[in-house]
């Protein structure tokens, strides 16, 4: 096989609105560490890219022009290209051209607007080409420097998580849960040339990069970038890629600190990023790397998710409570207004991507902020620890709770009408979906012969 690897800064040039959390005030005001975008390009029988992206994640038009550009300029298939986003807290959420595909709610320029409609946004649109762009010329090169080698898998484990839902007599209360059950599997992929010379390391790992908090103003990778940098002090001339797994519910132990989660201080956030570091080195020095003989297969599905019929009574009555968060209440507002002009939604698609890297190894990749229970299902499905599993691919959009999440309440499960406006909850059938999609996806690529 051959592969090569690009990256390139795309840290935004002055003051910008910071996603993923509701109750900032104001623009960045500098730049604690740069944020990236990396391209690793993969040739066997068939030509496969993953992207990277140090953002909070995107909306499908910023997806689907971005895959559209990668089509007409290589000839790459949507379903042979994966962008998954490290969804840090301290980088901006991205957006495209098409209007119809476009989520409203956030713009770089002036952060959260309930009432934004699909309108022109121009700086969110110079950053959406400017990336784009470094993503055209990234791919170009790894096209020019492709190289021949070999694919390799290990694996370990880290604690480096923690659950936030701890199960309370009065319901589930966001704080640290260290007794839950999660996908703690730290997979590393690396690409080695002929003379065994590591040239690429990517590490797939489970956990929110909210290291720091609403009150860092700060554009960084978070723990994440901090990892990526510090692989590559130690493994000089080699490339480090994050690849986020399932984390919705998992933020860095570092974080959690009696009984309550806290904003580590950019200190903090460093020595997490050290701590995830020497877990990854671990694998690297005391792992039995399997050979990957690639023989790539893929397929991209796109489901729809339900939601429940919420009526309008329950909106009016969060709005009137006194102890709802302002964010929270501003939705309701935006919700309850939908349902009155009919506009609001009561479904939702789901990009799942399924790439077969050989007959045993395989990379699944989902949609959304991907509760890690999916991630435990998906591996028991598939037993013998070549199943590595993505969230926050192809898009991040909402949270995609498990039956038992949705039974439970609690945050992940219940904020659904903060994002695009839902009609209420998920319905608790969306796991049979999501699993099944997987398990029939899955099933048509062990008939399909590999493209020669």
């Amino acid at each position: 096989m051959k592969f090569s690897a690009a990256h390139a800064d795309i840290t935004p040039q002055g003051p910008v609105w910071l996603a993923g959390f509701g109750d900032r005030t104001h623009k960045s005001e500098g730049v604690h560490d740069p944020v990236y975008a990396k391209t690793v390009l993969l040739q066997a029988n068939k030509t496969l890219l993953i992207v990277t992206l140090d953002a909070v994640g995107s909306d499908r038009s910023f997806i689907v022009g971005v895959k559209d550009a990668l089509e007409e300029a290589f000839g790459l298939k949507h379903e042979d290209v994966l962008i998954n986003f490290s969804h840090t807290h301290a980088s901006i959420k991205l957006t495209g051209p098409d209007y119809g595909l476009r989520d409203t709610l956030y713009s770089m320029t002036d952060g959260v607007d309930f009432n934004r409609t699909a309108a022109e946004l121009p700086e969110d649109e110079a950053y959406y080409a400017f990336v784009r762009d470094t993503l055209l010329r990234l791919t170009a090169e790894c096209y020019a420097n492709l190289e021949e080698g070999e694919l390799l898998l290990g694996r370990g484990t880290s604690r480096f998580s923690v659950s936030r839902r701890k199960p309370t007599p009065s319901g589930i209360k966001w704080a640290p849960y260290p007794e839950a059950e999660y996908d703690d599997d730290l997979i590393v992929l690396k690409l080695v040339d002929r003379a065994n010379n590591l040239k690429v390391l990517l590490y797939n790992y489970a956990c929110h990069p909210t290291s720091m908090g609403p009150d860092n103003y700060l554009v960084s990778g978070d723990f994440a970038g901090a990892t990526s940098r510090m692989l590559q002090e130690t493994y000089p001339g080699a490339t480090a890629l994050f690849l986020q797994g399932c984390c919705a519910e998992l933020k860095p132990v570092k974080s959690a600190a009696d009984g309550a989660f806290k904003n580590c201080s950019y200190a903090e956030m460093e020595e997490a990023g050290a701590d995830l570091a020497r877990d990854v080195v671990r694998v690297m020095e005391e792992s039995v790397f399997a050979p990957i003989r690639c023989s790539f297969r893929t397929v991209l599905v796109d489901p729809l998710l339900y939601t429940e019929q919420t009526d309008a009574a329950f909106y009016e009555q969060l709005i009137a409570t006194p102890d709802v968060g302002e964010y929270r209440k501003k939705s309701a507002v935006r919700t309850l207004r939908k349902i009155k002009e009919g506009s609001v939604k009561d479904r939702a698609p789901l990009y799942i991507s399924v790439w077969h890297l050989n007959e045993e190894t395989r990379l699944i990749a989902l949609e959304g902020e991907i509760a890690s229970a999916y991630s435990l299902m998906i591996k028991r499905m598939f037993p013998g620890g070549r199943t590595i599993v993505l969230g926050y691919t192809n898009g991040n959009y909402f949270y995609i709770p498990t039956r038992q999440m949705i039974a439970e309440g609690g945050y992940e499960a219940d904020a659904n009408y903060c994002f695009g406006s839902f009609r209420g909850t998920f319905v608790p059938e969306i796991e049979d979906i999501v699993v099944g999609q997987i398990v029939k996806a899955d099933l048509l690529l062990r008939t399909q012969d590999p493209i020669a």
